[in-house]
């Protein structure tokens, strides 16, 4: 019980930052930088900041193949992340978090016949319901369908095959080691980005404090959520490590709702009484859904 409750904590307040940095995300894509590539190539070199200092500390060894394989993996991870931030550029933040999480259904399939996890019925119970709730939240009565869809299909199967490379890798190397290496797979993967427009939009990125500002900011969130997560990946099981993961769309809903209390109109969202009632209705699930995977 101990180390579910020990995976669940690190999953949970992974989750917790990787909201805040999604809704930095959207801010940013509709005020600052216009072009997610871009954006992307800005986060990953601010995410530098935060590789480098941690090599600082953690000096890890380059291992072989390990550093190269967590180097790939990271790599890998760029190409979802353009598709996901393509999706939120499109459609409200709170239906693409959503619908991000349909690749859960792949990774419970893949954990299961690659990575022999056997858990039991009642954990796989507690996934579907937090993922039933996700499907809740993206509902809109007049659309069935989302212009970010077309993003979304590659991004699923791309962010599966990544989960499943990472919890294997994570068998042989440590969580420090698996997020400096693979941060700096993601700085290769992104060098191609400065001959499309890249070098113009670091410019225009440098000419602003406050989109420097803003994306740093970002990245301490995204940096604390990955590493979370990751030592969650390490400790607990995969499929339900993101299932907990999909309590993020109900965290971005509520934390819209707050927000546009605050500040109407900062952040686009469909909040008539009843989206707020259906995507509200969705809590009492999550929370029995947690509850089974406990």
């Amino acid at each position: 019980m101990f180390s579910n409750v020990s995976w669940l904590l690190l999953a949970l307040f992974g989750t917790v930052s990787f909201t805040l940095a999604g809704l930095l995300d959207k801010l940013i894509l509709d005020r600052y930088l216009q072009e997610p590539k871009v954006y992307l190539l800005c986060q990953v070199l601010a995410q530098q900041v935060f590789s480098l200092t941690a090599f600082a500390f953690i000096r890890p060894e380059f291992v072989f193949p390990d550093a190269l394989l967590a180097m790939g993996i990271g790599s890998i991870q760029v190409l979802p992340t353009v598709y996901f931030l393509r999706a939120i550029k499109e459609d409200e933040l709170s239906r693409v978090t959503s619908l991000e999480y349909f690749y859960i259904v792949l990774v419970l399939f893949l954990s299961a016949s690659l990575l022999d996890e056997s858990l039991p019925a009642r954990n796989y119970a507690g996934a579907a319901l937090i993922l039933l709730s996700s499907i809740i939240v993206a509902y809109r009565p007049d659309s069935l369908t989302t212009p970010a869809l077309r993003h979304l299909l590659p991004y699923w199967v791309m962010n599966a095959i990544y989960y499943i490379a990472m919890k294997y890798l994570l068998c042989s190397m440590g969580e420090w080691d698996m997020y400096i290496w693979s941060s700096f797979g993601n700085l290769i993967a992104v060098v191609p980005f400065l001959r499309s427009g890249g070098i113009s939009g670091l410019c225009m990125m440098a000419s602003s404090a406050h989109t420097i500002c803003s994306i740093l900011v970002e990245e301490a969130f995204q940096f604390l959520g990955m590493i979370l997560f990751i030592f969650a990946y390490a400790s607990g099981p995969l499929a339900l490590v993101n299932g907990v993961g999909a309590l993020q769309p109900m965290m971005t809903f509520i934390s819209i709702l707050v927000i546009r209390s605050a500040y109407a109109g900062l952040i686009e969202e469909d909040t008539c009484r009843g989206a707020v009632m259906r995507k509200l209705s969705a809590v009492s699930m999550v929370a029995l859904g947690i509850y089974f995977i406990c």
